[in-house]
């Protein structure tokens, strides 16, 4: 097990080796602003989100040396410094922030948030800490002149508030809805007798394709065909998107609109005039604590900056193509990373630009060496003092980009190779570096910003579990397991968790699937004998966790895959890979 690199601590090491074998427990928490600098850049300070622990570094010498390990809440996932000797700690599973001192060093205070925060930051005259809180849908406004006073609580309309930006004149400050929108809805298919609910739409004669269900993909055909020999598929749901134009299309280019926001709105179960909520950013006065958000910029917003200079906020994270449907026409391409700049003067004209210009989505594969040029999973950016240089990184790829002040490539190579799950990032220009926290194996990554090579790696204790450390790469890295770079299981399973999206990853070419070893009913009056085989056009399902499957097999909604082992084909017909994985 490593142990600590400074010797005062050594011992904590040892003694934490019985917990990390027997006691570990592992939400798979993300990171959201894991990394800060004190204002005086004294010192850079890092979650140690394993440990449960704020870890301190001097910076005199130009390369991070650890002085401090202090204790916080479990699991944190921000640290902002308030001033040179006061940092502020989110701790995402205790539903607190530890106020630490870090000339002491040590906790002086602790505040209860809402369910799971996410991170802080501080603006306003007088100043206030701004907190999200991810579950409740919230942010609190702390007083940090008067910690026993009761926050604010401002209620946000997105799911799963997270990182956190302020303007350059501090007077707005900025909070990412990480499970934003991408305008995709579903068309049901279920009963046709009156009174169904769902009713059949898909199936309804009055419908685009006269009640063909499941319509076709291509034209009046199916892409791919159907296998001959395979029976007639079920009846499914259909996933439609928003066009620019406030068309709810399918990916044939079927207009649904009438069944989802028309006259056939009820029908589907849906008001008249229905839309689809998609607020991406939320904007919050700092002097009214009034909110306003910004719309339609990506599916997952991961992390989120603000140019210094022109005041764009940044935000990068995926965009999902969800509404395409079968595994094939999926492969390796179901998402794209953004970027997303927006004046805020401007809002309804953001810049979306594609984080991966080299790749052109027209193969689900390329050589290994144009997939080591991409970026996956954004968790962290930073803007330099000029407004000239975003660094962006890829926890999913184990690199980072260099991006112009419009969103384009502008490294001197594809990309920065640093540590296994980059997260955070914090620019240290005086000094011509960048720090990268490299959440996976518990390092700190010295980048030089002349060279854009990394100059030295220092770790940190960690007393996650070996088998924990090995099997993220199989989760996580899109290099090793998808056939663009692009995509990997963490795509859809997001931490270990959900993208909320359906998909309909069915697969025409497919072969139906028996049920043997299946309970069929473990004896439920009713229920025996009503069984049908897995037909492999399986219609839209909704992305599962991956928190606690283990021993509640069989998975899926179905419950057509047996046993874990048996997602391993995916790495081939969905992420494009050129191999499974071995035994």
């Amino acid at each position: 097990m490593p142990t600590r690199s400074f010797p005062l601590l050594a011992a904590l090491a040892l003694s934490h080796t019985a917990l990390a074998q027997d006691g570990f427990v592992n939400w798979e928490t993300p990171h959201v602003q894991p990394l800060a600098l004190t204002p005086n850049r004294a010192a850079l300070l890092a979650v140690n989100l394993p440990d449960n622990r704020l870890e301190v570094f001097a910076l005199a010498s130009g390369t991070p040396v650890p002085v401090r390990s202090i204790p916080v809440g479990l699991d944190p996932v921000a640290v902002r410094a308030r001033t040179n000797v006061e940092a502020w700690v989110v701790n995402h599973v205790s539903d607190t922030i530890s106020i630490v001192d870090l000339v002491v060093g040590q906790v002086v205070a602790t505040l209860a948030t809402d369910d799971e925060p996410c991170d802080v930051v501080f603006a306003g005259t007088p100043q206030r800490a701004f907190v999200t809180c991810s579950q409740a849908n919230t942010v609190l406004v702390f007083d940090p002149a008067d910690r026993a006073a009761a926050p604010v609580r401002l209620a946000l309309d997105g799911e799963d508030p997270r990182a956190l930006a302020v303007s350059p004149a501090g007077d707005k400050v900025y909070a990412a809805i990480f499970e934003s929108s991408n305008q995709t809805t579903i068309i049901g298919s279920g009963g046709t007798a009156p009174g169904d609910f769902p009713p059949n739409a898909v199936g309804f004669t009055g419908g685009p394709y006269g009640g063909q269900n499941p319509p076709p993909n291509r034209g009046t055909s199916f892409d791919p065909a159907i296998a001959p020999g395979l029976p007639a598929p079920p009846g499914v749901g259909l996933i439609v998107r928003k066009s620019t134009g406030g068309q709810w299309l399918d990916d044939n280019g079927g207009d649904w609109t009438n069944f989802v926001s028309g006259n056939l709105a009820p029908f589907t179960g849906r008001l008249v005039g229905w839309t689809m909520g998609d607020h991406d950013v939320a904007v919050i006065d700092v002097a009214t604590l009034s909110v306003g958000y910004l719309d339609h910029l990506m599916n997952l917003c991961m992390a989120l900056a603000v140019n210094p200079a022109s005041g764009r906020v940044t935000v990068v994270g995926t965009e999902a193509t969800n509404e395409i449907r079968f595994e094939p026409n999926l492969r390796g391409r179901f998402l794209r990373v953004l970027a997303a700049l927006v004046d805020p003067a401007a809002p309804g004209s953001p810049t979306l630009v594609d984080a991966n210009p080299h790749l052109d989505y027209a193969s689900a594969t390329v050589p290994q060496a144009q997939r080591d040029q991409t970026l996956s999973d954004p968790r962290g950016i930073a803007w330099n003092a000029a407004g000239t240089r975003a660094y962006v990184s890829g926890m999913g790829t184990n690199n980072l980009v260099v991006l112009d002040a419009n969103g384009a490539r502008a490294g001197l190579a594809p990309t920065i190779e640093v540590g296994e799950g980059p997260t955070g990032l914090v620019l240290d220009e005086p000094r011509g570096q960048l720090y990268v926290l490299d959440k996976f194996e518990a390092s700190i990554s010295v980048v030089s910003l002349a060279t854009e090579l990394e100059t030295a790696r220092v770790r940190f204790f960690d007393p996650t579990p070996p088998a924990i450390r090995a099997g993220r790469e199989y989760l996580y890295d899109a290099h090793e397991t998808s056939g663009l770079g692009l995509t990997a299981c963490a795509a859809c399973h997001i931490d270990a968790r959900n993208d909320r999206l359906a998909w309909d990853l069915g697969d025409p070419t497919g072969e139906m699937k028996g049920l043997d070893g299946l309970n069929l009913g473990a004896g439920l009056p009713g229920i025996e004998g009503d069984f049908a085989d897995f037909h492999p056009m399986k219609g839209p399902m909704v992305t599962q966790t991956l928190q606690g499957i283990v021993g509640n097999e069989p998975f899926h909604w179905r419950g057509d895959r047996l046993t874990l082992a048996e997602f391993n084909p995916f790495f081939e017909s969905l992420l494009g890979d050129d191999e499974q994985l071995d035994a």
